[in-house]
């Protein structure tokens, strides 16, 4: 009499006989968007989420207005940061047919670091008159696409499953994991306030920049574990990366070579494996050529202006200057330094096995000799994400607060951390580990320490605005450069009435360029060099204050602005040692570093003079007050002039 076959021997035979019909007859390994489990549900709570967190961002910069008590405030954060200014003024000028000009009647100059981004702008420039509410919004759908794009790769070509398996691990208790490691991933994005403030509440090319790089980098990985995946994909985005920043140039090699790698795991020749990447090889190198042709022909240099402006040519210095920004990076928010462990630690147990294509939907995650194609997913985001944040290093940084050049790769670092988490749950041997208290006081353990393991929480600076460190002073420069735009322009209309009306407005040379150029009617010489071919391109070895490098006083002379480097001013002064930006009480020392000790050339001193204008309102009260140093030769033209709604006093 044969023997009766228990439970358990029926469903082992049961599963290798599922395993056997995988094997021979292979399905399409592609991951549908209906297989993602509950995927409306997450999307809708990503949208919550980025709309809760944005606006998060936005109350951080909210302020009362002074003298009118905390009941009357203003949102410093509502025209962007300064550099985002600068998009908007090409924008305007371009939708306004004067071409990518920092001034009308200007040279052309490349001042933007995004072209792709100057695109949109220039849309929103045709389509609305309000274009701070439209870069919101915008960055808005691209940070719940990043989101979005991240939960369907944890739960599509990341997947942790049952499915095929033998596994004490219940479909109930994976629910709960899988749910546990999109609260992760939420917690991850949304309680960090750089990162949010970076690509929402600034209305820079961030957000922009994030999100085509993460949806290249989920494309490349998909192309490297399912060989048989049309490259079209991953070729436009590279275009798309290629046309959003110049650190392109390198971001899309880390693609190909992950897919170069991947293919030599998988048993490939390197030869072989390069080979089959000609197709993208042959994009990038095209894309390269056609972007660096056609800026050389429209701007006459192959890189943009703002490279010339900011970035050293010394290898070894921008290193120095590179690593203590990832100093600082990891200070300020020391999760990463557990992110960056974690990548390492999955990039190196991957890499020490040989690999098989994907071709069958899983490879066999019980195989000790070739990691399952949730391990292999994860592990290229892993050499993506560590390659990627070395770019900043190369670069030596930025000058912003809140490491601006690390937060596009932010949203990848966490995922080794998802894995990690999600096979730590699922120890068969550890059933007791997947009680749903334990995974859920878990995950709200490390949410909470995300939250407050940083400088400054979400915490603190919904309560203290301002706290530090911050993003408020880049607001207030643009904010108050537009109102001192506006009041340049209104003091000069009103002098040339009786004159020469159709006199075009006087040169001005900046400093902080953004707000002023935005709304200042007359030419923009930026002093600094971003949106200036001659200081850009002047002598020098951009070594100094980060970013703020390239002023050279010959050049200055050269260009000889008519008004120089005008600030805002609280109270009347009663000299010029007080002036911005040569103080002599040492508040900024960092400007006249920066200048070069201009205010010490004889030069200087001969031709300017420091005045304090003053713009009253038809009943006689003060409205604005500005200092600004103007060229002696134009002060004398307007020696008799007089306005209803202005004065000017020459400060000695």
């Amino acid at each position: 009499m044969a023997k009766q076959q228990t439970h358990t021997e029926r469903q082992h035979q049961r599963a290798q006989k599922k395993k056997r019909t995988q094997r021979d007859h292979p399905k399409d390994s592609s991951v549908k968007l209906t297989d993602i489990p509950l995927l409306n549900l997450r999307i809708g709570i990503s949208v919550v989420l980025t709309l809760m967190s944005i606006a998060l961002a936005l109350k951080c910069f909210e302020f009362p207005v002074p003298g009118s008590g905390k009941e009357t405030t203003i949102n410093i954060a509502s025209v962007g940061i300064d550099d985002a200014n600068i998009f908007m003024t090409y924008a305007q000028n371009i939708a306004e047919g004067h071409g990518a000009v920092y001034y009308p009647g200007g040279p052309r100059v490349e001042g933007f670091s995004s072209p792709l981004y100057l695109l949109l702008c220039t849309a929103g420039m045709y389509f609305t008159d309000g274009i701070e509410f439209y870069l919101l919004l915008l960055n808005a759908v691209l940070l719940l696409a990043v989101i979005v794009t991240l939960q369907v790769f944890i739960h599509g070509l990341g997947k942790e499953s049952i499915d095929g398996k033998e596994t004490s691990v219940s479909r109930r208790e994976m629910l709960i994991v899988n749910w546990a490691a999109s609260a992760l991933l939420w917690a991850w994005i949304v309680v960090s306030p750089p990162f949010i403030i970076w690509v929402s509440a600034t209305m820079m090319d961030v957000g922009l920049w994030t999100f085509v790089f993460v949806s290249g980098s989920v494309a490349a990985v998909k192309l490297a574990l399912e060989p048989e995946v049309p490259s079209r994909r991953l070729g436009l985005w590279i275009v798309l990366l290629q046309l959003t920043r110049p650190e392109s140039f390198y971001l899309c090699l880390v693609w190909i070579s992950v897919i170069v790698v991947a293919r030599v795991k998988q048993g490939h020749g390197f030869t072989k494996a390069v080979a089959g990447s000609k197709r993208l090889i042959s994009t990038y190198l095209i894309a390269v050529a056609v972007i660096v042709t056609g800026r050389y022909l429209y701007f006459g240099y192959p890189l943009p202006n703002t490279y010339y402006a900011k970035v050293s040519p010394d290898l070894l210095y921008n290193l120095k200057l590179g690593f203590g920004y990832a100093w600082g990076f990891i200070q300020a928010q020391p999760w990463v330094a557990v992110a960056l462990l974690l990548n390492v630690v999955i990039l190196i147990k991957t890499l020490d096995k040989t690999w098989e294509a994907c071709t069958t939907g899983e490879s066999d995650a019980n195989s000790s000799n070739h990691p399952s194609q949730q391990q292999q997913a994860f592990s290229l985001i892993a050499l993506i994400s560590l390659l990627a944040v070395l770019t900043p290093v190369l670069t030596g940084g930025d000058h912003f607060n809140y490491s601006r050049f690390f937060q596009p790769y932010w949203p990848l670092l966490v995922l080794a951390g998802i894995y990690f988490f999600r096979q730590y749950f699922l120890i068969e041997s550890l059933p007791t580990m997947r009680k749903p208290v334990r995974v859920g006081m878990t995950t709200i353990a490390l949410a909470g320490t995300m939250l407050l393991a940083q400088q400054p929480p979400w915490n603190v600076l919904i309560n203290s605005p301002g706290a530090r460190p911050t993003l408020a002073n880049e607001f207030q420069l643009a904010l108050g450069g537009r109102q001192l735009g506006d009041m340049l322009n209104r003091w000069q209309d009103e002098m040339r009435v009786g004159s020469d009306e159709t006199s075009p407005y006087a040169s001005l040379g900046t400093l902080t360029t953004g707000g002023i150029g935005f709304t200042y009617d007359g030419p923009v010489l930026d002093m600094l060099g971003l949106n200036n071919l001659e200081m850009a391109h002047s002598a020098g070895d951009r070594k100094g204050n980060k970013n703020h490098a390239a002023f050279d006083k010959d050049v200055f002379f050269t260009l000889s602005p008519t008004l120089f480097a005008p600030r805002r001013q609280p109270k009347a002064l009663t000299n010029k040692a007080n002036v911005f930006p040569f103080r002599s009480d040492g508040v900024d020392s960092f400007w006249q570093s920066t200048l070069d000790g201009l205010q010490d050339d004889q030069r200087f001193n001969e031709q300017y003079l420091a005045i304090e204008i003053v713009e009253l309102t038809d009943s006689g009260e003060q409205l604005g007050r500005c200092t600004v140093w103007v060229r002696q030769s134009y002060l004398k033209e307007l020696n008799g002039h007089t306005t209803d709604h202005f004065s000017y006093t020459v400060l000695n």
